[in-house]
């Protein structure tokens, strides 16, 4: 046992987490028996949490036991860290606890490797199993009891809701290489198949795992800047020439346009614009630039033609060349003057295909301030100096955008590179041709579907987004293809889904498991608080006990109203926990095995099941 944790150390938790309403003040007041760790979240959120907390209360209520739950803060990333959750084992182990109650994977870790400390704690973790990081290895620990909820059981729910519901356009968005999500996407299929069967109705189910090699799909997407004829055009028209920066060209009246200065020549650096008006009659201030002292602003074309320059001075006092190299580490992608003990900003140019950002390397040390940071502030002191953006192969997935000029457009226009989820994408439209102006851009995917951004402003030359998540993108071609409902079960970008089904204005649906989903159809529940139960109960260390319909670790939040569908629904919920439905497992990875044996054997008269991975399945999806 650790020692005994100070009051001290107790009042700064206690200043950073929620104790379940006891103060720190009195030792006698933490004695509890039972412990619940968050997983930063609050006891009434809805979800794990609160449905763990609502298993322990009820248990210790009956059992005439104490119980408390801690709130952990998240470090400056929003993860938990083994040693933030070793402060509260250490201080519910210091207060007695018996057991200690970890919900979810996030827990896998910390289990794995504070569980040998605290010999005489017993832990409960939900919906995980111990590992080491980056070793997901199965660790059977004498003193952790694991929960393990069954992923079969739970598709076959998930596919007799969607089929008895009406449904017969089915989907199944599954992740590869996963046993979990494997048997979910077989029980769905098995469970739609019982109805499809029973009642002679055909069914179809599309499968597919997002991120399988062998899935032929393609995720990455094309912005392209479009251009119109003058001539075509009824509205009013001026013509903006930007000397030294970027932005010439056409401009229909009201236009909102980004000018921006070109890197200042080596000694150098950007003084402010002038402007000039080339329309007889409006003088030069009628010329509405939003700063004439920033490098980038934006001008409001009104009415008139104009001229803007962007002026440099010389910079005073002694200066140095900093030089940003290109993606290969080196071509010169950036040379410019800065004064000596000074600081100026860098950014590193936009990742090659499928790779990220990974770090700074510089001639001087320590110069720059986040080597991490792919936008960042380097130190200049009296010697020239050089930074090379190193790139890594992401372990995160990267998607290729790639920006095209169209008709009417005259050179390249830029941003085209890979990015992350949430990475801002800057893009910026080649000058017009003689005789066109830029009208807006326009995006798409390889199936000629829309892509989901959403620009910054779509009619202006230089704008940006933020990247979406494109595996929702597969959910839509399945939506396409004719599915009217997705079940996302075992699926660790499950969201993706539900981000396609707001993409259609029809009525579409999913089908989600873990969480409660407001937005799902129906969602099948893991019931946390009834797997806590069970194993405070009948604790047994080192083993893993298995959530299912026979203890009500699983349950559907919602089942059609109609009384012979619920009917049927209590009969196959009651075969299932009797154990007398004859199912088939996936055992030890991708669904691929399961799609090809159902197909093969046949072993459904009226459902129809389409693997989007297998050669001899051909999928339209354009």
């Amino acid at each position: 046992m650790k020692k005994v944790i100070s009051v001290l150390m107790c009042a700064a938790l206690a200043a950073c987490s929620i104790f379940a309403m006891a103060g720190c003040t009195k030792q006698n007041e933490l004695k509890s028996d039972i412990v619940l760790i968050t997983d930063g979240g609050h006891i009434n959120d809805d979800g794990y949490n609160q449905s763990a907390w609502e298993g322990i209360s009820q248990f210790a209520d009956e059992n005439v036991m104490s119980c408390r739950y801690y709130q952990p803060v998240l470090d400056e990333n929003g993860d938990l860290t083994v040693e933030n959750i070793d402060k509260y084992v250490s201080l519910a182990a210091d207060n007695g606890a018996q057991y200690i109650v970890l919900p979810g994977e996030d827990f896998a870790v910390p289990a794995f490797e504070l569980a040998g400390a605290y010999p005489d704690v017993k832990f409960i973790l939900l919906d995980a199993i111990p590992h080491a990081e980056n070793d997901n290895t199965h660790a059977y620990l004498s003193n952790v009891m694991s929960v393990k909820f069954d992923a079969l059981q739970s598709g076959v729910l998930a596919g007799y809701i969607a089929a008895a519901s009406g449904h017969t356009e089915l989907g199944y968005f599954g992740e590869f290489d996963s046993e979990s999500s494997a048997n979910y996407g077989a029980g769905f299929v098995q469970g739609a198949a019982m109805v499809a069967d029973s009642k002679g109705i055909p069914v179809t189910v599309d499968w597919a795992e997002y991120d399988s090699a062998i899935l032929d799909y393609d995720y990455n997407f094309t912005v392209t800047a479009c251009y119109e004829k003058i001539e075509d055009t009824n509205d009013k028209v001026f013509n903006v020439k930007v000397e030294n920066g970027v932005g010439t060209g056409t401009y229909k009246e009201g236009s909102n346009v980004t000018i921006t200065a070109n890197p200042a020549p080596l000694g150098k650096e950007f003084d402010k614009w002038e402007v000039k008006s080339d329309t007889k009659g409006v003088k030069d201030k009628k010329v509405n630039i939003s700063s004439s002292t920033k490098s980038s602003m934006n001008l409001l074309v009104e009415e008139c033609d104009c001229t803007i320059t962007a002026v440099y001075k010389d910079i005073e006092g002694d200066v140095v060349t900093l030089t940003t190299m290109d993606t290969d580490g080196k071509t010169p992608y950036l040379e410019q003057s800065v004064a000596e003990n000074s600081q100026c900003d860098i950014k590193a140019p936009v990742a090659p295909t499928s790779m990220v950002f990974d770090h700074w390397e510089c001639t001087v040390a320590d110069a720059v301030e986040d080597e991490t940071s792919a936008q960042t502030k380097v130190n200049i002191t009296s010697q020239d100096i050089t930074v090379t953006p190193v790139y890594a192969i992401s372990s995160t997935p990267t998607f290729n955008v790639t920006v095209a000029t169209g008709e009417g457009g005259n050179g390249e226009s830029t941003g085209s590179g890979s990015y992350l989820a949430e990475d801002l994408v800057e893009i910026s439209a080649a000058v017009p041709a003689e005789g066109y102006m830029f009208s807006h851009w326009s995006n798409e995917d390889a199936y000629g579907h829309s892509t989901g951004i959403s620009m910054e402003n779509e009619y202006c030359m230089v704008t940006s987004f933020e990247m979406v998540d494109r595996y929702a993108s597969l959910c839509e071609a399945m939506y396409n293809h004719g599915a009217t409902m997705i079940f996302n079960g075992g699926n660790s970008k499950a969201d993706s889904a539900m981000t396609a089904k707001w993409g259609f204005d029809y009525d579409l649906g999913v089908i989600a498991a873990g969480e409660k989903n407001k937005d799902a159809y129906s969602t099948i529940i893991k019931n946390f608080g009834e797997a806590a139960k069970d194993c405070l109960a009948e604790y047994k260390g080192g083993s893993v006990f298995v959530a299912d319909c026979s203890n009500n670790g699983i349950y559907a939040s919602f089942v059609p109203e109609d009384e012979e569908i619920k009917a049927e629904y209590d009969k196959l919920y009651e075969t299932l926990a009797n154990d007398k439905a004859t199912l088939i497992m996936v055992e030890g990875g991708a669904g691929s095995e399961f799609c090809r044996r159902f197909v093969e054997n046949k072993l459904s008269k009226c459902l129809t099941l389409n693997a989007w991975f297998d050669d001899e399945v051909v999928i339209e999806l354009d």
